[in-house]
C-alpha cells in the first residue's frame, strides 16, 4: 500500500509534472525538477532546479524571479517589433500638401513615389537596400500592400522614368504666375554603357567622365526646386534652355549664368529665344569701364546684407552693363593676393598687384533686363548661390552625383525620386530658418533626432515608445507634436 503523503491536499494540488514540494521555515515552495541517469547508481537521480513561487492555502503565488524568467521566455519566443517612426511620420505630416499632388498625378504608384523619396532623402539609400530600410520602418506598416525590394525598385525606377508627362503635370503645380524663376546645369557621372544619354566630357571638376546633364530650376519665391530636366551630356547647356522653358511651361525665367559664359555666340542664343539674363563679365573684360573706380567718382549706392555696395550703369550694343564696387571685398583680395606674394612670389608678383588693383571688390553684369534698377540686378545675381547650394545639395547631401542606372528611363525615375527627396530638403531647411534653428541644426541633424522616435509592436498594438527630453522640446518649438 502507497504511504500517505506528509503534503495537505491544498499543497498537492499546486503540484505540476517536473516540480517538487518543499517546506521550509513552515512555508510549503515549488521548486523546478528533473531527473538525470546516474550510471554509478544505476538509476535517476533527482536534480532540484530553480524556486518557481510558494503554496498558501488561498492558491500558488509566482516569485518575482520565476515572473521575470517567464517574461523573457515569452520576449525570446515572440521579439518586440521596433520601426522608425518620427522622422517619415514628420515628413507626411509636414508634406501633406505634396502627398495630395503625388496622389493627383501619379494615381496607383503615389505611395511608392513617396516612400522611395522618404527613404532616399533619410539614408540616401541605393537600391539595393531600399527594401531593408523600408521594412524598419513605420511606412511598411502604413502601405503594407507595396514593396521595395531591390528588383521591384529597379522595376518602378523604370516605371516612373516611362512617366516624362506625369512628372511635368506634378512639377508645374510649383511653377506660379509672377513668380521669379533661376535656371541652371550640372552634370552626373554615369557608369553605365547601356544609357544612351551618357557621353564623355570634362566636370567641375576637370574629371574626363561619361556624365548626363541635368537642368534644374529654382524659385525665388517658394525658395524651393521647381523643376528638372535630363539632357544627353554633349549637349551644350546654352543650345538647350529654349526647349527647357518651353517644357516647364514658364515664361518668367531669368538665365543666371556663372563666369566665363559670356559669348557672342551664347548671346545671340540666348536673344533667339527671348531670354531674359544676367551674366557676370570677367574682370578683365573689355567691355567693363573702371574709370568711375580709378577717379573714385561713384555717386550711388545701397546696402545690401549690411555692407554697402557702390554702382554704376552704362549701355553696351543695345544690352546693359551694371559695374558694381565693394569695399570690404576689395580689402579682402587685396590682402590675399599680398599673402600669395609673400608666400609664392614665383607666382605672383607686386606688379601683377597693381595691374589689377582697379578690379578688386569688382563684379560687372551684362543683362538684357529694362527698366530694372542696378540694386535688383546685384539682388538678382546673389540668389543664384540658392542654385548653386541646390546643386550641392543634391549632389552631396543626397549623395546623387553619380549614378549606377543601367537604362535610361531608370535613370529618369531615379531623378524624379532625387527630385522630390530634394524639395523635401529645401522645405525642411527653410522651416529651420524661420524657426531660428539652422545655425545649431541642419535638416540632416533634425532627421537623425526624428529618426530616434520609434513605433514598437506590443500585443499586436502599435505604440510610440519613450522620447528623449531633448527630441521633445525641438518637437515643441518646431510644433510638430502631432507625430508623437
Amino acid at each position: 500500500m502507497k504511504p500517505k503523503s506528509k503534503h495537505p491536499d491544498w499543497v498537492l494540488a499546486q503540484r505540476q509534472p517536473k516540480t517538487e514540494i518543499r517546506f521550509l521555515n513552515g512555508t510549503y515552495y515549488l521548486y523546478e525538477a528533473t531527473s538525470k541517469w546516474n550510471p554509478q547508481k544505476k538509476r535517476s537521480q533527482k536534480i532540484s532546479g530553480k524556486l518557481l513561487g510558494k503554496i498558501t492555502p488561498e492558491g500558488f503565488i509566482e516569485s518575482d524571479k520565476y515572473k521575470l524568467r517567464k517574461m523573457n521566455e515569452k520576449a525570446l519566443k515572440n521579439p518586440p517589433v521596433v520601426k522608425e517612426y518620427g522622422a517619415s511620420a514628420f515628413l507626411q505630416v509636414y508634406f501633406s500638401d505634396y502627398i495630395e499632388l503625388m496622389k493627383l498625378h501619379f494615381k496607383d504608384l503615389w505611395r511608392e513615389v513617396l516612400s522611395l523619396s522618404i527613404i532616399r532623402l533619410l539614408y540616401h539609400s541605393p537600391i539595393k537596400n531600399t527594401g531593408f530600410y523600408f521594412e524598419k520602418s513605420y511606412l511598411s506598416e502604413l502601405y503594407q500592400d507595396i514593396t521595395l525590394g531591390e528588383k521591384r525598385t529597379g522595376a518602378l525606377y523604370r516605371k516612373f522614368g516611362t512617366m516624362r508627362e506625369e512628372i511635368l503635370s506634378y512639377m508645374r503645380c510649383f511653377v506660379t504666375k509672377g513668380d521669379h524663376v533661376l535656371i541652371d546645369a550640372t552634370n552626373i557621372i554615369s557608369f553605365s554603357e547601356r544609357i544612351g544619354l551618357a557621353k564623355m566630357g570634362y566636370n567641375s571638376k576637370k574629371e574626363y567622365d561619361p556624365q548626363i546633364n541635368l537642368m534644374l530650376m529654382f524659385s525665388t519665391k517658394m525658395q524651393l526646386p521647381v523643376y528638372y530636366r535630363v539632357i544627353p551630356g554633349s549637349i551644350r547647356e546654352v543650345s538647350a534652355f529654349k526647349l527647357t522653358l518651353d517644357e516647364c511651361g514658364t515664361k518668367n525665367v531669368t538665365i543666371i549664368a556663372d563666369k566665363g559664359f559670356y559669348s557672342k555666340e551664347n548671346i545671340e542664343t540666348l536673344d533667339g529665344f527671348g531670354a531674359q539674363y544676367i551674366i557676370p563679365l570677367r574682370r578683365n573684360s573689355d567691355m567693363n569701364d573702371y574709370s568711375m573706380i580709378e577717379q573714385n567718382t561713384m555717386e550711388e549706392y545701397f546696402l545690401f546684407q549690411k555692407r554697402y555696395i557702390w554702382y554704376t550703369n552704362y549701355s553696351f550694343e543695345g544690352r546693359y552693363i551694371h559695374l558694381f564696387f565693394d569695399p570690404e571685398l576689395k580689402l579682402r583680395e587685396e590682402t590675399d593676393y599680398l599673402n600669395r606674394i609673400q608666400s609664392h612670389p614665383q607666382e605672383y608678383t607686386f606688379k601683377e598687384f597693381m595691374d589689377k588693383r582697379v578690379r578688386f571688390g569688382t563684379i560687372a553684369l551684362y543683362t538684357n533686363k529694362k527698366n530694372i534698377t542696378s540694386q535688383k540686378i546685384y539682388e538678382d545675381y546673389k540668389v543664384r548661390n540658392q542654385v548653386e547650394t541646390m546643386i550641392d545639395a543634391m549632389k552631396n547631401t543626397l549623395m546623387a552625383e553619380t549614378s549606377y542606372m543601367q537604362n535610361e528611363d531608370a535613370f529618369n525615375g531615379w531623378m524624379l525620386v532625387n527630385f522630390i527627396a530634394l524639395q523635401f530638403y529645401y522645405k525642411v531647411y527653410s522651416l529651420l530658418k524661420e524657426k531660428d534653428l539652422i545655425s545649431k541644426l541642419s535638416p540632416d541633424d533634425l532627421f537623425m533626432l526624428l529618426k530616434e522616435v520609434r513605433k514598437v509592436k506590443i500585443n499586436q498594438n502599435w505604440v510610440t515608445a519613450e522620447i528623449s527630453s531633448k527630441t521633445q522640446k525641438l518637437l515643441e518649438k518646431l510644433q510638430i507634436n502631432p507625430i508623437t
